[in-house]
């Protein structure tokens, strides 16, 4: 700011005039002083609130895509788990299932190898070394059939 200094008194009208005058502008150019120096600190605010928000809108940033990347994360853990669920119910499912099958196809086996058995009367029985062979060719008959439908089934449900 301006030094002012004492001015000595004025001589005439005209005189008293512009030094009042003087005096009005040194007054203006104070205040438009002191406006530039509060517009710069304003400025200087605004821009240090631009770089708080800058900042935070970085660090909101960085929380949500640490929230997506999480949430990522349990969905996949979700759905492979669910997966896996699913697949494990579907294997045993299709083993019941090929279990009963297998059951049925060497239980009616069993019951028509009976049926033949119960047939035969006991005039015609064979000796026993032709018993013994004729039952032994059964059972193998049967263990050869129902492996034939277990690799059957087995290559059917795609676990082989």
């Amino acid at each position: 700011m301006n030094k002012k200094t004492a001015a000595p008194a004025p001589r005439s009208h005209k005189e008293a005039v512009a030094a009042l005058m003087f005096g009005e502008i040194d007054t203006l150019l104070d205040k438009v002083e002191a406006l530039r120096a509060a517009v710069d600190n304003a400025t200087d605010k605004h821009l240090e609130t631009i770089k708080q928000l800058e900042a935070a809108s970085d660090t909101y940033h960085q929380a949500v895509l640490a929230a997506n990347l999480r949430s990522k994360k349990d969905m996949m853990t979700y759905l492979e788990t669910m997966s896996k669920t699913h697949v494990a119910f579907t294997v045993e499912e299709q083993r019941t299932a090929l279990q009963t099958i297998v059951r049925d196809a060497v239980g009616n086996e069993v019951t028509a190898l009976k049926k033949m058995l119960s047939g035969i009367s006991a005039n015609h029985l064979p000796s026993f070394k032709g018993w013994w062979g004729f039952i032994l060719m059964a059972c193998m008959i049967t263990a050869m059939v129902s492996s034939a439908m277990t690799v059957a089934f087995l290559k059917q449900a795609g676990l082989i």
